[in-house]
């Protein structure tokens, strides 16, 4: 055989085996393609089931909607109560809360299972008798002390867990104290004791202003030593309100004062609560001034044993002790 016929032999070959090739690539792009039609149209058939599903929900959910609303409508407006709770916000929430005393061997446990909620704007009397942890449960209120156990909610967030720079922001910003004995510098004018707070770090209102909102204004100038009790007791609210805190603690507020002195504190005190929507929680020995508040809490034993909602309270400027 020639060469030029044993190279024509070859060539059909290879020509032969190209085509082969060519065949069985197109072969499996055909069967790609297939395959491909196939997913496509399993995707389709279900996406068209999840639609179709969908819309069978959203027509159930609508029937159910306009079933509840028959029923409502049926029921009269009347026999639907909404809870008090449903229309404001809860400010602070105690979950089994508890503090542990220890010094050296002894063991005071001066709370225990305490669940409480205070509403934002509220004012709160605190009621019970010496010992009954009062005092314990403001000092966890204000962040001033930690929980043994238990969660305690300022806004939403656990101040439980909160590290010292944190709390200590807390304290600052979001917290107002009273005290029972005013603890005023003596060198310092009333509205020198005001404008203490900006030494917190804080924004603060004009102290004038705060001043004002006690009705003590014209007494800026004057040092603790030119004040009656009454009046020093109010600078002490006016530095405490003058951060803009959300909550008010008070410790005993009208403890050191006459009647007459301690109703216009308390009056102040309430328009805290009504006007300017601040959360005022006091602890006081005195049961009368539960009359004034939204809400009482009694102590006793170291735990919360009654709340009672009080739904008419009387104005402070009312109240006779």
């Amino acid at each position: 055989m020639s060469i030029d016929s044993v190279n024509g032999a070859a060539g059909i070959r290879n020509t032969i085996s190209g085509n082969k090739a060519i065949l069985e690539t197109e072969n499996k792009l055909a069967s790609i393609m297939a395959q491909k039609e196939n997913i496509d149209s399993k995707i389709e058939l279900k996406e068209s089931e999840q639609v179709n599903k969908l819309a069978e929900t959203n027509e159930d959910e609508a029937k159910q909607v306009e079933t509840e609303e028959k029923i409502r409508e049926e029921a009269g407006s009347d026999n639907i109560k909404e809870e008090d709770s449903d229309d404001r916000n809860a400010l602070i929430r105690f979950e089994d809360v508890g503090k542990i005393y220890r010094t050296g061997q002894i063991v005071y446990e001066a709370l225990h299972d305490v669940n409480l909620e205070i509403m934002e704007g509220e004012l709160v009397v605190i009621l019970g008798p010496s010992g009954a942890g009062k005092s314990t449960l403001l000092n966890l209120l204000g962040g001033l002390d930690a929980a043994t156990s238990g969660k305690i909610y300022f806004g939403g967030e656990d101040i439980t867990s909160f590290d010292d720079k944190r709390l200590g922001r807390f304290r600052a910003i979001d917290v107002g104290i009273v005290f029972q004995f005013y603890n005023l510098v003596p060198t310092l004018t009333a509205i020198e004791n005001v404008d203490l707070m900006q030494d917190l770090g804080v924004e603060i209102m004009d102290p004038l202003k705060a001043l004002e909102m006690v009705g003590l204004a014209d007494r800026k100038d004057n040092f603790p030593s030119q004040l009656s009790g009454g009046q020093q007791q109010r600078i002490s609210i006016a530095r405490a309100i003058a951060k803009m805190p959300r909550l008010l603690l008070c410790d005993e507020p009208t403890g050191a004062l006459d009647t007459n002195t301690g109703r216009e504190v308390l009056k102040i005190l309430q328009d805290q609560s009504r006007i300017h929507e601040k959360t005022v929680v006091m602890v006081t020995h005195n049961s009368l001034f539960a009359d004034i508040a939204d809400k009482v809490v009694m102590v006793k034993n170291g735990t919360v044993e009654e709340i009672i909602e009080n739904d008419a309270p009387l104005d402070a400027e009312d109240l006779n002790w």
